[in-house]
C-alpha cells in the first residue's frame, strides 16, 4: 500500500476542499435550498459521498492493515452510503419537474456508479486479497468528485436561475 499513499493523501485533501465548497454553496443559498422542498437532500447526498471518499482514502493509510480487512471496510462503508443515498435521490427526484428530472437522473446514476465502483474495489479486495483491486478506487473517487462538484454548482448557481 505504500505506493498508493500519495494518491490517498492527495484525494483526502481534495475531498476536504470539495466539502468546503459544498458547505459554502449550501450556506450561501440556505434559504433558497430550504424553500425548494427536498433540494436539501441533494446537498446531504453530496456530503454523504464526500464522507465516503474521506473514509475510503483514510482507511488504507492505517499501517499494517490486512488487504481483506481493508476490503471489508471499504465494501461496508460504500454499501451503507448506497443504501443511504438512494432514498434521498428518490425523494428529491419525485419533486422535480419532468424536464429537470431527466437531467438530474444523469447525476443520480453518476453518484450510484461512483459508490458502486468503490464498493467493487472493496469486494475484490475482500474476495481476492490482491492489491490489483485498488485500481477500481481512482475511477470511483474521481467520479465522486465530478458528481459532488456538479451538485455544489447546482446548489450555488443553478437553483437561482
Amino acid at each position: 500500500m505504500e505506493a498508493w499513499s500519495n494518491f490517498f493523501l492527495g484525494e483526502l485533501g481534495a475531498a476536504a476542499a470539495l466539502a468546503g465548497l459544498l458547505f459554502v454553496s449550501v450556506s450561501v443559498n440556505q434559504e433558497r435550498i430550504l424553500s425548494l422542498g427536498r433540494m436539501a437532500d441533494r446537498g446531504l447526498e453530496a456530503l454523504g459521498l464526500l464522507f465516503l471518499v474521506l473514509v475510503v482514502v483514510s482507511l488504507p493509510l492505517v499501517p499494517g492493515q490486512p488487504l481483506r480487512l481493508l476490503g471489508a471496510e471499504i465494501l461496508g462503508v460504500a454499501t451503507i452510503t448506497l443504501i443511504a443515498i438512494v432514498p434521498l435521490q428518490i425523494g428529491y427526484l419525485s419533486e422535480l419537474e419532468p424536464h429537470i428530472r431527466r437531467r438530474s437522473l444523469i447525476q443520480v446514476w453518476a453518484n450510484r456508479i461512483a459508490a458502486a465502483l468503490i464498493a467493487a474495489a472493496g469486494l475484490m479486495l475482500l474476495w481476492w486479497g490482491d492489491l490489483a483491486a485498488v485500481y477500481f478506487l481512482p475511477p470511483g473517487v474521481l467520479l465522486t468528485f465530478v458528481a459532488v462538484a456538479s451538485s455544489a454548482w447546482i446548489l450555488l448557481i443553478e437553483i437561482n436561475r
